[in-house]
């Protein structure tokens, strides 16, 4: 069963990891993180979390291809994903939401903007 503060988020980007991190563990989330998509799902399937959030553009396995990982695994089907992108390229978030992503957040997003989707997807 997820925990429903536990939060996978996978991004390739440093800053942008420890930005998304800090401002959620602040509202009292658990953060779990990954640098690249294979990580991602590998972890997914190891904490089973209440939320992922995937940078598109990764290394090793990219966001797509992890999502559709994530969501074709019994175990993680269940958990609702959010990509992250910075040009918030159409036919990308069209192929990630065919995935079964829930939503997309643009990079850079305002806190409120990040805490509302977070909580939206959760709930």
């Amino acid at each position: 069963m997820p925990l429903h503060n536990k939060i996978l988020i996978a991004d390739d980007d440093a800053e942008m990891l420890e930005m998304l991190s800090t401002m959620l563990e602040g509202e009292g989330y658990v953060i779990v993180r990954a640098e690249n998509g294979a990580e991602a799902v590998e972890l997914a399937r190891k904490e089973l979390p209440a939320l992922v959030m995937l940078d598109i553009h990764m290394p090793v396995l990219d966001g797509l291809k992890a999502c559709k990982a994530i969501k074709t695994d019994p175990a993680t089907k269940p958990i609702p994903v959010v990509m992250l992108t910075v040009e918030g390229s159409i036919k990308e978030i069209e192929e990630a939401i065919g995935y079964g992503a829930k939503t997309y957040l643009t990079k850079p997003s305002s806190r409120s903007e990040i805490l509302k989707v977070v909580k939206s997807s959760i709930s």
